[in-house]
């Protein structure tokens, strides 16, 4: 069997964007291509992918701020749940997450995502205190910027 966990690299973009589009993780505000290129140069060692026959059914960026570690993006095609790819590749963004120094891994998940909040929870990650706020800029405001 072809099952296996590698590194995700740029050439995965549009097979990386199918899983996330079909988990409705994707397109999200402020992430495209650069984005995903940048996540990458920056978190290379824990981006990953599980591969199964050649393609891509998995995902997940495991990230570090320097303070926390942050797992975005966790996603495994729906015709391949329930069959441990996404406790796998969780485990193995954590593992390169605690070698790094993290000390503790967050991660957010939509309110009604009941799925993904019992499967974090039976891997050990609990409810936070803590209330994420956001603020937006309008593509207006990114162009503004750039050319200012």
């Amino acid at each position: 069997m072809d099952d296996r966990i590698s590194q995700m690299t740029v050439a995965d973009f549009e097979e990386v964007a199918s899983v996330w589009e079909e988990a409705e993780l994707w397109p999200h505000v402020g992430e495209d291509r650069d984005w995903f290129e940048r996540a990458l140069a920056r978190n290379p060692d824990s981006a990953l992918v599980w591969r199964q026959e050649g393609k891509i059914v998995g995902t997940v960026i495991g990230a570090w701020d320097g303070l926390r570690g942050w797992i975005y993006h966790l996603a495994v095609l729906k015709a391949h749940r329930n069959r441990g790819i996404g406790g796998e590749l969780l485990g193995a963004a954590e593992d390169r997450l605690w070698r790094l120094g993290v000390r503790q891994i967050n991660l957010m998940v939509y309110e009604e995502n009941d799925f993904a909040k019992a499967f974090y929870l039976r891997r050990g990650y609990e409810h936070s205190p803590a209330k994420v706020l956001r603020k937006r800029r309008s593509g207006a405001d990114r162009q503004n910027a750039a050319s200012g």
